[in-house]
């Protein structure tokens, strides 16, 4: 006979009667969800209770179909906008707003621009709500602006139209042989003698760069980063928003960040891929930046101009600033792929200061052949072997295979042929050479930040070079380096080599590892980033590629009921379907009056898959590659 187990009551909550506040009793609420066939607006009652904190903009927490999830409140009124019984708020999260009305103006317009949900947005570009950091941030004592101390000089041009209290849209071309976190500091005190400033860098290591030169300056900055703790980064994102004049540096999730009127907005190198979101809907801070261009002063930074930017200036809708001339620098260049005709020059740089050398791949030996047969070393999956450190096996790169005893599968020779070596393997090359000076090697895995006192030789990766002064530089793999498959190669190691060259002391000498003939070697020699990235927006409208055209790829399981549909608008071109990171793929370009049309459509589509509870489409706009 069957055990007969105790009778368990199932408990349910008792729902308490409310009484409703007496004046303005009913929220407009933004909720969060991921239904995209639902709204995103709810109405909701508002508890006497909490009538007092139940402000515009508070971050509140309510039930949406049995469920607890966070919503924002954009509106306080005496009606109700839905009839029938409205569920009421259950907790007021935040004290003062979350997130300001004219700044969720912004978010909302980013949103419809990339076909997204507002609170994609919020998520991405407003830290967590910290109880902790909201307490400290209402505690703090409004700051006073700080003694400046002045660094380097800017041409007196600039500085005239700087401190001009007038609207400012424009782009600087920082030059060469000027470190440029000196500029941009400088170029931040001008704009912060009339209000807020916001500088919006690539990653953390440039934050961490101008943090210390603003230091130096006499100026303590306002940081909001990812590497900051919750509670501090939320304290600085609330202390960002007062009308006490500040400087602000963050990275490409502050695009968005509500500032005072009169606030400059700075932006660092936005060719630097470090400012595309990769996740879908990919979006990137310069076309974010553009969005405040009607609210704020706006400065694109850089040593180079960004294809979007050029094609601005041509149209006469982006003013451009260039430094003077500087003096002169000594170009040397390679006569034939092998040439090792630098090496007098690192000698002789070495005895004025350090010398940089830029290597294109990170590790040890990238890539090998067999030594009897010249074969390149493959695994069975298809994918190159290659060499971690010295003293260890060869790996596959692709499925991470190990191969013990390697040996050639064609003629069975075990003896492995260097084609290609990394910055590890360089450095023990050049040490060797050189053996009289220090080396240092900083990598992605190892970066070193800034450049020590005395003569060093530096060999690095891309982007991870030690900032200082060096009196001499040389740039290896620029041919491999040009042949990346994505579609911004050329336009990426333009950006390299200018913002590495801004290191270099006047009159230093600097040699490139491709031959006189070379278009993106000429282009270096000219000086004129404008004109290179001009030529480059001819070769890509021949192909309706961004800037002038856009493009979208658009990812599922299900892809050719929406080629179909997308197929039916006028002027676009559809490329696929193809395999991308085993999911079916197809790329959509056209010109850049059909964006808005194309985008709308995804949206459209995949509200119909939500309500069918299908997958839905990722899409990316506008990638940054195609990998």
């Amino acid at each position: 006979m069957a055990e007969v187990k105790p009778l368990k009551l199932r408990r349910e909550l008792v729902q308490f009667a409310h009484i409703r506040a007496s004046q303005k009793p009913y929220v407009r609420v933004l909720v969060d969800h991921q239904i995209l066939h639902l709204g995103q607006y709810f109405d909701y009652e508002v508890p006497e209770p909490l009538s007092d904190v139940t402000i515009v903009g508070a971050l509140v927490e309510v039930e949406l179909g049995h469920k607890l999830t966070q919503g924002l409140i954009i509106e306080r009124s005496e009606d109700a906008r839905t009839s029938g019984d409205l569920k009421v708020i259950l907790k007021v999260l935040t004290k003062v707003p979350y997130i300001e009305p004219e700044q969720l103006q912004l978010i909302q317009n980013a949103a419809d621009y990339y076909g997204a949900s507002t609170w994609d947005f919020i998520r991405a570009c407003v830290p967590p709500f910290s109880k902790q950091g909201e307490r400290n941030a209402l505690m703090q004592d409004a700051s006073t602006p700080q003694n400046v101390t002045r660094i380097a000089r800017l041409p007196e041009s600039l500085t005239t139209r700087l401190k001009s209290d007038q609207h400012l849209i424009c782009a600087i071309e920082v030059p060469t042989s000027t470190p440029y976190w000196s500029l941009m500091v400088e170029i931040a005190l001008e704009r912060y003698s009339l209000g807020s400033v916001l500088i919006l860098v690539p990653n953390e290591r440039e934050l961490s760069l101008l943090e210390q030169e603003l230091n130096l300056s006499g100026i303590k900055p306002i940081l909001i980063s990812s590497s900051l703790g919750k509670s501090e980064r939320y304290q600085n994102y609330l202390r960002a928003r007062t009308d006490t004049p500040s400087i602000v540096i963050g990275t490409r999730s502050s695009a968005l960040l509500a500032l005072p009127r009169g606030s400059t907005i700075i932006l660092q190198d936005d060719v630097d891929e470090s400012h595309y979101e990769r996740r879908s809907p990919t979006w990137n801070t310069r076309d974010l930046v553009r969005l405040r261009e009607q609210t704020v002063s706006v400065l694109y930074v850089s040593p180079t101009i960004s294809l979007e930017n050029a094609s601005r200036i041509s149209q006469e809708s982006l003013p451009l600033y260039r430094f003077p001339p500087s003096l002169q620098i000594k170009f040397h260049n390679a006569n034939s792929e092998e040439d090792q005709s630098y090496f007098p020059i690192i000698s002789e740089g070495l005895i004025k200061g350090s010398v940089l050398v830029s290597v294109g791949s990170t590790g040890y030996i990238t890539s090998f052949s067999c030594q009897k047969c010249r074969n390149i070393a493959l695994c069975t999956c298809g994918g190159r072997l290659y060499y971690p450190k010295g003293d260890t096996n060869p790996i596959c790169a692709v499925c991470a295979t190990e191969f013990i005893e390697w040996k050639c599968p064609w003629c069975q020779g075990n003896k492995a042929r260097t084609i290609a070596s990394g910055v590890v393997r360089k450095s023990e090359e050049f040490g060797r050479s050189f053996s009289r000076f220090p080396i240092i090697t900083s990598s992605g895995d190892n970066p070193v930040l800034l450049l020590p006192q005395g003569n060093h030789l530096v060999l690095s990766t891309a982007g991870v070079e030690p900032r200082g002064n060096y009196s001499a530089m040389i740039f290896l793999d620029l041919e491999g380096r040009l042949l990346r498959t994505t579609l911004r190669a050329t336009e990426e190691l333009r950006l390299h080599v200018m913002r590495t060259l801004t290191m270099l002391e006047p009159g230093g000498d600097v040699f490139f590892a491709l031959q006189q003939s070379d278009n993106f070697l000429q282009s270096i020699l000219r000086a004129n980033p404008l004109i290179a990235a001009t030529r480059e927006i001819a070769d890509r409208d021949a192909v309706k590629l961004p800037p002038n055209s856009f493009s979208v790829l658009i990812s599922g399981l299900e892809i050719e009921s929406t080629i179909k549909v997308l197929s039916q608008i006028q002027n676009v071109t559809i490329l696929g379907p193809f395999l991308r990171k085993d999911k079916k793929t197809f790329m959509i370009k056209g010109s850049r009056e059909k964006r808005s049309e194309v985008v709308e459509m995804l949206k459209q589509i995949n509200r119909i898959q939500s309500m069918r509870k299908e997958p839905l489409l990722s899409y990316q706009l506008e990638p940054y590659s195609l990998n």
